[in-house]
């Protein structure tokens, strides 16, 4: 299940071709995704196919997370995957962690930390971000 660590959205489990791709994280993934391509013209451009947040993994997932690795400094294997802390100290950041702060970066942290009252967020990853508490082997950022 998606969860936020405040004021950090993660996954539990891979998202991308022959991963777990748990319908709450692929959400998560997609959304982040094409949140950030509609701000970032310019700069990172994501591929033609049209992505849609559904919570079900296809090739065009994977074709839009290996478009926006390319643009940053991490992983480049066309997976998203969990991020463990702590986060903050590793010299590679995970997809996970450049994709919250993309958002974060282009829609502010007032939008960021509260992204389940985003209108456009599907329902099903609203109520799963919502139920979500903090898990204490993943920590927090605060």
């Amino acid at each position: 299940m998606s969860c936020k660590i405040n004021p950090f959205y993660n996954i539990e489990a891979p998202v991308g071709a022959g991963q777990a791709n748990r319908p709450d994280d692929v959400s998560l993934v997609q959304y982040l995704l094409v949140k950030v391509a509609s701000r970032t013209m310019g700069k990172w451009t994501p591929p033609a196919t049209p992505l849609q947040v559904n919570g079900v993994y296809s090739a065009a997932l994977t074709e839009w997370i290996m478009s926006y690795q390319k643009r940053t400094k991490g992983m480049n294997d066309g997976v998203v995957s969990p991020q463990v802390n702590p986060h903050w100290r590793v010299s590679t950041y995970g997809t996970i962690v450049s994709l919250n702060a993309s958002y974060r970066n282009n829609f502010g942290a007032r939008r960021h930390d509260n992204i389940i009252a985003e209108p456009d967020l599907p329902a099903t990853l609203r109520m799963a971000l919502s139920a979500t508490n903090a898990k204490p082997e993943m920590g927090t950022m605060m």
